[in-house]
């Protein structure tokens, strides 16, 4: 059954305890309830992405280029600068994986990855810096339908922000240690299962096997 962000945050609820808690039916309603949970769900859920390379939220994003060449204009004459690619930072982007010259790389299989950093350039964009021309970024994005996650990651971000909510009630926080031990014991859970859904016999290439 696929679930939706409303009732991810009643399965939170509902972990919290306590007769003063009700469930809600809309994220906009005026109650309590769901004015915590517009505020909490997309911070915990951001940090929940952040926090492990998900297959169900893997995506590979073609970057728009910002500029080449050097940054500053008395670095202009050096090849090392010359040959650099300021990419914009996708916003939907938690974590980069890899970054590759053309899609359908998936991370770090069948073809080398580019180095690269992130920094802000000039005017303050976030940019990604590489020698990589065209592109294509592997990343864990920002995935808010819960119809597409993996059951064991919709277990564990529940427990995780049921931890949150209690907080901003007033939990005890005894109670809020609770919840947040059984979330990092089911986000562990959901990693070994995650990691476990890759085929073991997809090539790797030399020149990663050479960076171990």
């Amino acid at each position: 059954m696929a679930l939706s962000q409303v009732d991810v945050c009643n399965l939170a609820l509902s972990r919290i305890g306590g007769h003063g808690i009700s469930q809600i039916t809309s994220l906009g309603e005026a109650s309590t309830e769901a004015r915590q949970c517009a505020v909490k769900f997309p911070y915990v859920l951001a940090s929940a992405l952040r926090a492990y390379p998900w297959h169900f939220a893997t995506k590979e994003i073609v970057l728009a280029l910002l500029g080449c060449g050097a940054a500053e204009h008395f670095l202009e004459n050096d090849i090392f600068y010359r040959n650099l690619h300021y990419y914009q930072y996708p916003e939907e982007c938690m974590r980069i994986l890899a970054l590759n010259p053309a899609a359908g790389k998936k991370g770090n299989h069948f073809a080398p990855v580019y180095d690269y950093t992130v920094e802000r350039i000039s005017d303050g964009t976030k940019a990604i810096v590489t020698s990589c021309p065209q592109a294509v970024l592997t990343c864990t994005s920002y995935s808010e339908d819960p119809s597409i996650w993996d059951s064991l990651f919709t277990d564990a971000f529940a427990w995780q922000l049921a931890g949150e909510l209690c907080l901003s009630f007033g939990g005890a926080l005894d109670t809020v240690r609770t919840l947040r031990e059984i979330a990092d014991r089911a986000f562990e859970k959901a990693k070994s299962r995650d990691c476990g859904e890759e085929a073991a016999d997809i090539y790797c290439s030399k020149y990663l096997e050479a960076r171990k």
